[in-house]
């Protein structure tokens, strides 16, 4: 996409440089609600196109799947009556740092999430190779008890072979 780095990635490009970006996303919710506003596509459109092309995705993502965003927004007087409108999207930014010379001289990746609903069951494996599984988003339900493994960070060598 060629705009800004995303903060903290601690990637500078110097003169000459390429940078290049990518993202991937999935949907779940409405069906008809996704369709109606192209939800990828919208999202993809906002983080390149919006402002000076520098919006992140979590921006994006929260502009069209988040409360008060784009897929709500699609549903009208129906919202909250029959599920339209209702859903989240799992998404991946990555960047790629190239040199004139075609060499990568870095590389950052990110996983989001954005919903509007009640929750959305979600798991990734950070940089450090620790799996997290989320249902809410931190803090949604202060002082409610979560799941037993909510937010918590595991080794996936450490599962394997375990039932849930």
């Amino acid at each position: 996409y060629g705009y800004a780095l995303l903060e903290g990635e601690g990637i500078v490009p110097r003169g000459g440089d390429t940078v290049v970006r990518a993202m991937g996303m999935s949907g779940t919710g409405n069906g008809d609600s996704f369709l109606r506003v192209n939800a990828v596509r919208t999202v993809a459109a906002v983080a390149k196109y919006k402002g000076d092309g520098s919006t992140s995705l979590e921006e994006a993502l929260r502009e069209v799947t988040g409360p008060g965003g784009e897929l709500q927004k699609s549903a009208g007087k129906r919202w909250k009556k029959t599920g339209e409108g209702e859903g989240g999207m799992i998404g991946i930014e990555c960047a790629v740092v190239k040199g004139p010379d075609g060499e990568i001289r870095g590389t950052q990746a990110y996983v989001l999430a954005e919903y509007n609903c009640g929750g959305m069951f979600r798991a990734t494996v950070d940089e450090n190779g620790k799996a997290v599984a989320r249902v809410w988003k931190e803090g949604q339900y202060e002082g409610l008890e979560g799941y037993e493994n909510e937010g918590k960070e595991y080794d996936p060598r450490d599962l394997k072979g375990e039932k849930a």
